[in-house]
């Protein structure tokens, strides 16, 4: 091997390390980074890509969040109307409670109400509505499909526009034996009136008379669906028989 001066050894060592240094600067660069998109899965965990419960919520927290209340203090007018099908003092389920309108009303009548939604800005509304009427309500944040509630537990469940046909069994269960459901909710004839429709989902509206058949085990005491109204609605209380 050839013997190397000084000079060539200098020269060699200010070579390697500019060639050391341009590396560098090329992988700051993101030069070398793999372009390739990632498969959904590595996406979702690298991403933090949040669940669909998670994007809902985010959806109604948005949509609360204001400062007057979005559905008014005012309760249901059907629940307004039907109350008295309750007896006194009962352990009312608000489900899907929103900002607390119809929970606080059935706290104003001595009934012993929970509420559950979704969303912690309703919720906050709910209870800040219950402290200004001067009532009590208990509050869950949480989803109604993931909440566990025991069985036979509730007098009364109430359900105001919130369609989920996975949980009606549930809603059955949480009731005790003789124990009241009032429910009501848009129908598709709703939907078809809607201008802005495009991000609606039939799914969660109710068919033309579908209450009628919805609660099995069941008495109807009461069923309204009219049809010349400005808005199209079903609307159905229902005694559990066992």
């Amino acid at each position: 091997m050839p013997h190397l001066s000084q000079q060539c050894i200098n020269h060699l060592m200010k070579a390697i390390l500019i060639f050391i240094f341009m590396l560098g600067f090329f992988y700051s660069l993101d030069v070398f980074a793999d372009k390739r998109p990632l498969p959904n899965s590595r996406l979702n965990k690298l991403s933090g890509e949040k669940d669909q419960a998670y994007d809902v919520k985010s959806q109604w927290d948005q949509k609360y969040n204001k400062r007057n209340y979005v559905y008014g203090k005012r309760p249901v007018k059907f629940l307004a109307e039907n109350y008295d099908y309750l007896k006194e003092e009962s352990e009312v389920l608000d489900m899907g409670m929103g900002e607390g309108r119809n929970a606080v009303f059935l706290a104003s009548k001595g009934h012993i109400v929970t509420g559950i939604d979704l969303s912690s800005v309703a919720i906050k509304k709910a209870r800040k509505l219950a402290l200004e009427r001067n009532v009590k309500i208990k509050t869950i944040v949480g989803s109604l499909n993931k909440y566990k509630l025991p069985e036979n537990s509730f007098d009364a469940i109430v359900c105001f526009y919130f369609v989920d046909r996975d949980l009606t069994e549930k809603m059955l269960k949480w009731l005790k034996p003789g124990g009241i459901l009032i429910y009501e909710a848009y129908t598709t004839e709703q939907l078809k009136k809607m201008k802005n429709k495009a991000n609606e989902n039939e799914f969660h509206y109710l068919k033309p008379q579908e209450l009628l058949t919805m609660f099995p085990n069941t008495k109807i005491l009461k069923y309204e669906e009219p049809e010349h109204e400005t808005e199209f609605r079903s609307s159905i209380i229902l005694k559990k028989v066992n």
